[in-house]
């Protein structure tokens, strides 16, 4: 009897601990935090790149001021490669160098690949990219928000995409002078 009685404990114990942790966990925040707030990826190892991302990101904000524009600043790039692999995020401001390796798959992203990757912006040395899931009306009003201050962003017209990674379906709207309509809220 006392030997049903531990093995009960011992099938029950883990079962109070996970529920236990799981009230704890902060990733559900986290979904609220990243649903309410447009995340540019930066990183700490190209402060470039996160000047950039500072740049860009003030001028969303003062423009799009309910997208509550920020830059979320990674530790380093296969740490942003991570966050975009996973849908933990979905822009990132990345030098032509990274955003080509991440997309190819190249050293040291070899562990995300493929990582599918879509051009919303290009500053001729910095892309603004994309997962290929963000939606079209996000990247149309992001495209159209840079671009209305491309000159003094440095912005260019990124043509067809860069190193095989196409538009992002918004921007590529954006681009062709395409009209989107924009949703409603319910």
């Amino acid at each position: 009897m006392q030997q049903a009685a531990g093995l009960l404990a011992t099938a029950f114990v883990p079962v109070l601990c996970a529920n236990r942790a799981h009230a704890h966990t902060p990733y559900a925040q986290w979904d609220v935090f990243r649903k309410s707030h447009l995340q540019l990826l930066t990183s700490h190892a190209d402060l470039a790149g996160d000047d950039v991302g500072d740049l860009w990101v003030e001028v969303l904000r003062a423009k799009l001021p309910l997208s509550r524009a920020m830059v979320s600043r990674a530790h380093d790039m296969p740490r942003i490669a991570a966050l975009l692999k996973t849908n933990q995020s979905k822009l990132a401001v990345l030098s032509y160098m990274h955003a080509r390796l991440m997309f190819t798959g190249s050293p040291p992203f070899e562990d995300f690949a493929p990582l599918p990757l879509e051009v919303v912006v290009d500053d001729g040395k910095y892309l603004l990219v994309s997962r290929p899931d963000l939606p079209v009306h996000h990247g149309f009003l992001i495209a159209t928000t840079l671009m209305s201050e491309a000159q003094k962003l440095n912005l260019i017209d990124p043509g067809k995409g860069r190193f095989g990674m196409p538009l992002h379906a918004g921007a590529r709207a954006f681009f062709s002078g395409e009209k989107l309509e924009m949703p409603t809220s319910s």
